[in-house]
Formats: C-alpha cells, sequence, structure tokens
C-alpha cells in the first residue's frame, strides 16, 4: 500500500462517514442547506473536472446549472413528469448547450475563454425572462416535493437528503471512473502541455469536449436536484455571481478533489450564512477574510491541506 494511498482512504473513510452521520446529528431546518449545499456540490464537481484536471476557465457553470434546475422545473410543472425522472432530462439538455458553448470556445485559452464564459452567465438571466411563457419569468415555477416510496419510512427532509446523495454519489463515481481511464490520462497531458500531448496522439478538441460535456451533464444535474430541494426556481437564483461562488468553492474545495468538491458545497452556503450571523453589517468583510485565510494557509485548497496533515501523521507513525 502505497503512502499515497493511506490518506486518500482515510480522507475518504472519513467523508462517507461523515456523510451517514450528518442527517442524525444535524437538525431538521439544516437538512434543506446541506441539500442545497450538495447540489452546489455537484456542479462544482464538474467545474473540477473541467478546471482542475482540463485546465479549462470556465465562468458559465452558474448558467448550466439554471438550465438544469429550469428543464427539471419545465417537464415537471408543465408537462407533469415526475421531479426524480427529469434528472437525466436535465443532465442531457445541460450536455447539448454545454457543447454549444464549448464548440466555439475551443480556439478560447485563458482570460478570453473566462471572459467569454462569464458573458454566457451573466445574460442567462435575462434569457431567462425573456422566455417567460415557458420559464415563468420573474413569478418562476414551483416543482412537486418528490414522496418517498412506501416501503422506506423516510421522513421528506431525509428523503430529499438521500436523493441528493444518491445523486452526488453517481457524479462522483462517473468522474472517478474518467479520471483513472483513459479520458482522465489525455485531461491531465493536454492540461500540462498541450503541445507535447498533441504530439504524443491525443485528440485535443475531442478531449476538451469531453470535458465539456462532463462538466456540464454535472452541472445540469446539480441545478436539477437544487430544483427539487428548493421547490421552486427563478431567475434570481442564477444570477452571474452564482458562477463566481462556484469558482470559489472550486478552488477553497481543491480543484482536484472529488472530496473538495462537497467542501466547497458547504462553504458556499454555510460561510456566508455565519459571517452575517456575527455581525450583519460586517458579512462581507468577514467572508472576505475567511477567504484570504483560507488562501493563506491552505493554497491548495482545504482538501489538499488535509492530505498534507495526514502524509505528515502516517510518515510519523511509519517511523
Amino acid at each position: 500500500m502505497s503512502d499515497g494511498f493511506r490518506p486518500a482512504a482515510v480522507k475518504f473513510g472519513l467523508f462517507a462517514f461523515l456523510a451517514i452521520l450528518i442527517p442524525l446529528v444535524a437538525p431538521d431546518y439544516a437538512h434543506q442547506q446541506i441539500c442545497v449545499a450538495i447540489a452546489y456540490a455537484i456542479a462544482i464537481l464538474g467545474l473540477n473536472l473541467l478546471m482542475g484536471f482540463a485546465g479549462q476557465i470556465c465562468l458559465a457553470q452558474g448558467a448550466l446549472f439554471g438550465v438544469g434546475a429550469y428543464v427539471t422545473a419545465i417537464l415537471n410543472a408543465t408537462y407533469g413528469v415526475p421531479p426524480l425522472a427529469t434528472l437525466p432530462v436535465s443532465a442531457a439538455v445541460t450536455v447539448l448547450v454545454g457543447l454549444a458553448i464549448g464548440l466555439p470556445a475551443l480556439r478560447l485559452q485563458g482570460l478570453q475563454l473566462a471572459i467569454v464564459t462569464f458573458g454566457i452567465a451573466a445574460a442567462f438571466p435575462q434569457l431567462v425572462l425573456k422566455m417567460g411563457s415557458l420559464t415563468g419569468g420573474v413569478s418562476g415555477l414551483p416543482i412537486d416535493a418528490p414522496e418517498a416510496p412506501e416501503w422506506l419510512p423516510l421522513s421528506p427532509e431525509l428523503w430529499l437528503y438521500v436523493i441528493c446523495l444518491g445523486c452526488a454519489g453517481i457524479g462522483a463515481l462517473l468522474v472517478a471512473l474518467m479520471l483513472f481511464g483513459d479520458v482522465g490520462r489525455a485531461l491531465r497531458a493536454q492540461r500540462d502541455n498541450a503541445q507535447i500531448a498533441e504530439a504524443l496522439g491525443v485528440n485535443l478538441t475531442r478531449t476538451r469536449l469531453w470535458a465539456f460535456a462532463g462538466s456540464s451533464a454535472l452541472a445540469g444535474m446539480g441545478g436539477g436536484v437544487f430544483a427539487i430541494v428548493t421547490g421552486f426556481v427563478s431567475p434570481e437564483s442564477f444570477l452571474a455571481i452564482l458562477s463566481i461562488n462556484i469558482v470559489i468553492g472550486s478552488i477553497v474545495g481543491g480543484v482536484t478533489s472529488i472530496v473538495g468538491a462537497f467542501l466547497g458545497g458547504l462553504f458556499m452556503v454555510f460561510v456566508p450564512t455565519w459571517a452575517s450571523d456575527i455581525n450583519l453589517s460586517l458579512g462581507n468583510l468577514i467572508y472576505g477574510l475567511a477567504l484570504i485565510l483560507i488562501m493563506m494557509v491552505a493554497r491548495n485548497g482545504v482538501t489538499g491541506f488535509i492530505e498534507k496533515w495526514l502524509s505528515m501523521i502516517f510518515r510519523k507513525t511509519a517511523g
């Protein structure tokens, strides 16, 4: 067993233990916040795939998240499709939208790609308002709450948590399978040096489109989960700042970490709230100082910081 594997195994073990423990110790009013954090985490997981492993900067993840949420809302509110049945459709539709963004963006890199994708995020709420006959406009759309099976005696809050955790698990599994296969090796190769990767036979266009497709699918599924959890969608939930917050969550958790995506989702939901609870008028200042402190202490994200200390502990124990 390698030294790198043991900290990773401990990290995943602790994460699984906490995932099971949370619904047992968290108060009922916090369940929805945790579920929202998991929905954001699924979108962050997609951004990690694109930004951390493919090296592509994308600031449209919030818009893709919104596309998935609106697909779920429209299918449920307009056509009566059960909420859970909408999630695969949300992911598929968002993949098409993501590829439509990714194809013209293939020629762009760095700041140019960031500006173009942020423009999409900024335009998304206005586009939703213009399509008011389909999206409900300012009034938004309601979503039915999913009901637990009769053979599973769970409260509505706990059933939502199970749904969110199940979707997050599927997303994490898909990302892991992609990263540990040929696609993952190609992604890392073109991220580190595109010219050498191309010389070694990596198809840069196809590899980057794979990254955009996977990232978009996760954003769409996360948006669908968000719509189900909140029970309502409106343009105010998908402003351009959401894309920035998803990027912040990715960096705070760790851009090359699956577990880091979930820590980033928790950060997005709870840290701004806690900062406002400490002092409402200084909430943004406290939040900004928290970001600065985290980046000074954990330059590779919270998971990188944890892995560093776990590795040190294992080395001392082995010694």
